[in-house]
């Protein structure tokens, strides 16, 4: 066998077994060497490191960069940042797996969990497994319904999927979360059956909530569905809103956003979001890198669970 300083052989030897995919019969043959010896040549390169094997499971939990969830907590005052990539995955399903396994590790700690609506928000309960809880909590809906905004498509509300992998009961709202009316969303609320659902959410221990940015995916559909008039669209522009939760905007500093559209949404208010004892919110994607930032220093989040160009990107905004 060649001896251990003898790197051109074990490089070779390497590079037609790992590189060229040939078997360590072909290799004794190239090189004329035994088997046995092409054998110990390559776990001698494993062992230099001259080779190193890495296993990507497109199955196992997404990576972690801990510089970057450090730098996140810094700069915003969050009590987790989860950075998440993994190997031939989108940024989407990394994030979605990543938070499932939260939900999944905070859901038989609490007595109710609340949930949002959104795309991210869906793809992470779309993770969850199946967990059999007991006592089971209870899940409430943050906001109202909108079928363009909350469903499978199985038809499937997010909340009731939610309660199906936690053996749990949703507790239905009954309403559109956004209106074209501030006196209808005002009267909705008023309404016993409405408000009392509402109140309980606010009560909730542990929500999961989607980060939006204006003008991408359903934040613009959000604003679409207000049915703002002209001198309304330019007061809700002169705010300058980045970013949004739970169908309420914020601008880049974090201040929540009020008239026209605060008073068109049917969903727990800024202020009862940011009693929630854990508030988790979920991005993915570089471009929503503004709202999320906006989001982020309202104060509304307390973990954040996104991908790792997102979380460079909200960064370098910062």
């Amino acid at each position: 066998m060649p001896a251990p300083r003898d790197t051109a052989v074990i490089v070779r030897a390497a590079r037609l077994y790992y590189e060229q995919g040939r078997s360590q019969t072909e290799v004794a043959h190239e090189l004329g060497l035994s088997r046995s010896n092409v054998s110990r040549i390559l776990t001698q390169a494993r062992d230099r490191g001259i080779v190193e094997i890495a296993i990507h499971d497109p199955e196992g939990p997404p990576r972690r960069d801990e510089a970057l969830e450090a730098a996140l907590r810094a700069a915003f005052s969050l009590r987790e940042a989860h950075v998440v990539s993994a190997p031939r995955t989108t940024a989407m399903e990394a994030v979605a797996r990543q938070g499932a396994a939260a939900l999944a590790e905070r859901a038989a700690h609490v007595g109710g969990i609340g949930v949002s609506w959104g795309q991210t928000v869906q793809n992470v309960i779309a993770q969850l497994d199946a967990l059999q809880l007991r006592p089971t909590p209870r899940v409430l809906p943050l906001v109202g319904g909108h079928s363009a905004l909350d469903q499978f498509d199985s038809g499937d509300s997010v909340l009731r999927v939610l309660a199906s992998r936690l053996g749990a009961r949703p507790e239905t709202l009954y309403a559109p979360a956004v209106l074209e009316s501030a006196t209808t969303a005002a009267t909705l609320r008023s309404e016993s059956s409405i408000g009392k659902v509402l109140a309980a959410a606010a009560q909730v221990e542990l929500a999961l909530v989607g980060i939006g940015s204006v003008g991408l995916h359903s934040s613009p559909h959000i604003v679409s569905l207000m049915n703002l008039s002209e001198a309304e669209r330019a007061a809700f522009e002169a705010q300058d809103p980045v970013g949004d939760v739970c169908g309420r905007f914020v601008d880049a500093h974090g201040v929540p956003l009020g008239a026209p559209t605060d008073q068109r949404v049917l969903a727990v208010t800024f202020s009862e979001l940011l009693r929630i004892p854990e508030v988790v919110g979920v991005a993915a994607g570089a471009e929503k890198a503004p709202g999320v930032r906006g989001v982020l220093r309202s104060g509304a989040i307390d973990t954040v669970i996104v991908d790792a160009e997102l979380a460079r990107e909200i960064l370098a905004r910062a």
